[in-house]
């Protein structure tokens, strides 16, 4: 080889990193504008943004003027074509019609650590159990235009303190797991079509009602939501959200299609179709809303919020023909540990749940499930206001009575704040009161009416620095021992089929604490 020739070789190797370092942007590939454009400011305070929050109100700006090449005199060979397409001028997108922000990705997230404890009924003070579940979410909002965004959200859950396998049956859901587990919260991409259709597509958050506590029409969350927690720790549900709204009247319709709300969606038959319309009457919002899936009864709702002089009211109703899964009869009078005690084997064998008198039903006509409230806000000081509401919910597939409970456990229905037939809560919010801007006091009393068991609980929030607030809160249970804000157990080894059970005792709770510390970023 010539030293001309290496000289030459020598030069292309250097130039090759060069060259890539100068890689078109996404602006060069997809024909972004490079004016600025400022992001939306995004509220550090937020537990988890909404969809108002994620989205915006505004439907996006007026579509930008192409601006399109002259034409070649001479036609161009294969290599021209491939320099202008990498950096010539930009191709014209169905997507550019506002200009592209300079800075399109936010990263932050959330840490959240609590330490939870609950005393029950001639339980020690050392053997009072404890848990101190973590919860970390990192996010990557991702907004382009103002008429693109692409949100994901992942989710660290772990309670050092928790036993494997361990079961607490208790008024709050808990989503600590004893393991580290990192699952996908949230997953979308979010656009809009003509300014008149805005599609989200993905693993998203879509929760329809207006109750405080009692959603019977949250009909898009697998999850029921737990009323008493400050934080709503459920995960998202993959879906095609279609939204068009009347910008005329401020109503809105949607059409929704569910891949994984009643399980994975393999097949086109399983997949599930919601619709939604809100129209708004004087002072009056209506909502209505039906959902078709296989293998589940179709379910329809209606809720509403209104004013009402200085009290506003609200209500839902959810309403479908049977039930999903089956109600037990037990023979009247009778608790499942007396009817364990008269199967039992001989030797104190386990007893065999599948003898029990106990009577397995579906039933027939339509099961409806009301929630209705109403709330004052009124000022106590020149700048002090306070909230005050109540809330009633009836669930017609409920128990009178909480004999079944056990049974539920056992067969895995078990669903708190959905046992009893009659609910009732009433609560009461003080923001910020006197030189305390930055304090909320929240006094809640819910009670399962039908089992006569009920619980006080006080929460306290304080936003102590910028990006970091202070939770705590004390809860006391009472009412009937074995209702289910005084849930107690006394079983006996059981056997179903095979499987043996060992005996559970579970003493009634009767007060719970916590204490929690959170960084939202």
């Amino acid at each position: 080889m010539s030293a001309r020739t290496h000289l030459a070789l020598v030069a292309a190797l250097a130039a090759l990193p060069t060259l890539a370092q100068e890689r078109p942007n996404e602006g060069d590939l997809f024909g972004g504008d490079s004016s600025e454009a400022k992001p939306a400011d995004a509220k550090a305070d937020a537990p988890r943004p909404d969809e108002g929050s994620l989205f915006g109100d505004s439907n996006g700006s007026d579509p930008a003027s192409a601006q399109q090449a002259p034409a070649s005199e001479t036609p161009a060979s294969h290599s021209d074509r491939d320099a202008q397409a990498l950096s010539g001028p930009a191709a014209t997108n169905a997507f550019e019609t506002d200009d592209a922000v300079e800075d399109p990705l936010k990263i932050g997230g959330r840490f959240y650590l609590r330490a939870l404890s609950q005393g029950r009924d001639e339980v020690s003070f050392a053997n009072t159990t404890f848990s101190a579940p973590m919860l970390v979410d990192g996010y990557f909002d991702a907004r382009p235009t103002d008429r693109l965004r692409g949100f994901v959200l992942g989710r660290l859950t772990f309670d050092p303190a928790r036993r494997d396998g361990s079961n607490s049956f208790v008024t709050s859901t808990s989503t600590a797991v004893a393991d580290p587990r990192v699952v996908l919260d949230q997953a979308w991409l979010r656009f809009d079509v003509g300014h008149t259709l805005f599609i989200t597509a993905g693993k998203q958050h879509v929760k329809w009602g207006t109750a405080r506590f009692w959603n019977p029409t949250d009909f898009l969350t697998p999850q029921r939501r737990d009323p008493l927690a400050l934080f709503d720790a459920r995960t998202g549900a993959t879906m095609l959200k279609v939204h068009v709204p009347w910008e005329e009247k401020g109503w809105n319709f949607y059409a929704v299609g569910m891949l994984d709300n009643s399980g994975p969606a393999d097949t086109l038959s399983r997949v599930g179709g919601a619709a939604r319309a809100e129209v708004v009457l004087g002072t009056t919002e209506l909502g209505v809303e039906a959902v078709l899936q296989r293998g589940r009864k179709p379910r329809f709702g209606l809720d509403f919020s209104s004013g009402l002089g200085p009290i506003d009211i609200y209500g839902e109703m959810a309403l479908k023909k049977g039930s999903d899964t089956p109600l037990f009869r037990l023979p009247e009078g009778v608790s499942i540990g007396d009817l364990l005690g008269q199967v039992q084997g001989n030797g104190g064998a386990p007893a065999d749940l599948g003898s029990l008198p106990i009577e397995s039903y579906y039933p027939s006509g339509y099961t409806p499930q009301l929630s209705v409230g109403a709330t004052w806000t009124f000022a106590y000081a020149d700048n002090d206001s306070a909230t005050v509401g109540v809330e009633y919910f009836y669930n017609s597939t409920g128990y009178p009575t909480s004999l079944a409970y056990p049974y539920l456990i056992l067969q895995g229905q078990y669903q708190p704040f959905y046992l009893g037939q009659h609910y009732g809560a009433v609560y009461a919010l003080l923001s910020g009161p006197g030189s305390w801007d930055n304090t909320n006091f929240i006094l809640s009393n819910l009670g399962n009416l039908s089992d006569r068991s009920f619980t006080t609980r006080l929460d306290v929030t304080h936003r102590a620095l910028r990006y970091l607030s202070v939770e705590a809160f004390v809860a006391v249970n009472y009412g009937q021992k074995g209702g289910e804000f005084r849930f107690a157990l006394d079983l006996p080894a059981t056997r179903v089929g095979e499987q043996v059970n060992p005996p559970i005792v579970v003493a009634p709770p009767n007060v719970q604490a916590g204490v929690g510390l959170r960084i939202d970023l």
